[in-house]
């Protein structure tokens, strides 16, 4: 083989050496991307479901409160009948 042959030869593999790193980086990236994406989506799943946790929570307080509210007022009733039972007891 000439030389002009030999490094046209050799010119052409680093060529062909470029471009299949080339693809194999760009593979790599959109491998890198998707599986990124994923993660995002599980993480904003995991958001969704902890904001609806947060949501039920608020709403079991606010009927807790309200009943504990009712309570308060049912016992103060049932003192105040009690006390007028026993004054009608008395006389």
């Amino acid at each position: 083989m000439s030389p002009d042959t030999t490094f046209s030869l050799s010119v052409l593999i680093a060529i062909a050496g470029c471009f299949v790193g080339l693809a194999g980086w760009l593979h790599s990236r959109d491998t890198k991307i998707s599986e990124d994406a994923e993660w995002k989506g599980m993480v904003n799943a995991k958001l969704d479901m902890a904001i609806g946790l947060r949501k039920d929570h608020d709403e079991l307080e606010e009927k807790h409160n309200s009943i504990s509210e009712r309570v308060g007022r049912v016992e103060e009733s049932t003192k105040a009948s009690h006390r007028r039972i026993e004054t009608l007891e008395s006389k």
